[in-house]
């Protein structure tokens, strides 16, 4: 019997300490790389799909986006690390967008075709840029590879973003997350739980959300 399956490879490229967003610490962190392989016999021998970045939190073991490394607290004179490696890929609300798209889609562990439609509506109007089905089908496999959670994530967001991104991020979840009429429990939860997070005010997030449809046209 020929067994075939996937694995995913994943590799250090530098650690450090930051100021980790889940935490509320000071950490110690690593920066992987990570692709999947289509493995024969246990053993990897073809990659399909692309190298990830994330930065994973030592103590909590939660996953973020390099960018979080921007705010990383300056190595002591005594270690040292190549400039290449230190250095956090630039900031862009359309990654962010993406990303908190990705992660309200694969909340409840499956993905409709009424979700991939608006998914893919609501990040045209509000990044002003097209999005393909396999792009964002990409994402939603990095964020579960990755094993990014929404809370974290929004956590590590909440002091780049401006308040006008803040917003048309919680437009966005909440765009998706009712796409098929109805927003489950446990995504339900996760929203309401995003204003704080936001640190946004109550009535600002009510309007917001009942200005989401502006969006979905």
């Amino acid at each position: 019997m020929i067994l075939i399956g996937t694995m995913n490879w994943s590799s250090t490229r530098s650690r450090g300490m930051f100021q980790c967003p889940n935490c509320e610490s000071k950490e110690t962190f690593r920066h992987k790389s990570s692709r999947p392989f289509l493995t024969l016999y246990f053993i990897p021998v073809l990659p399909i799909g692309g190298i990830e970045e994330f930065v994973q939190c030592g103590r909590c073991k939660n996953a973020f986006d390099p960018a979080v490394l921007m705010n990383r607290i300056s190595p002591s004179p005594a270690s040292s690390q190549p400039p290449s490696l230190t250095e956090a890929r630039p900031d862009s609300f359309q990654r962010d967008l993406l990303t908190i798209i990705a992660l309200i889609m694969i909340e409840d562990g499956q993905v409709t075709e009424q979700e991939i439609a608006v998914a893919r509506t609501l990040y045209q109007n509000i990044a002003k840029s097209s999005i393909t089905r396999e792009e964002l089908g990409r994402s939603c496999s990095q964020v579960r590879l990755k094993r990014v959670h929404l809370q974290s994530f929004l956590n590590s967001v909440v002091d780049r973003r401006s308040h006008n991104e803040k917003l048309l991020l919680v437009q966005a979840m909440f765009g998706v997350a009712g796409a098929d009429g109805s927003i489950s429990p446990g995504r339900l939860g996760a929203l309401m739980q995003s204003q704080s997070v936001l640190q946004i005010d109550e009535s600002e997030f009510q309007r917001a959300v009942s200005d989401t449809t502006q969006w979905l046209s």
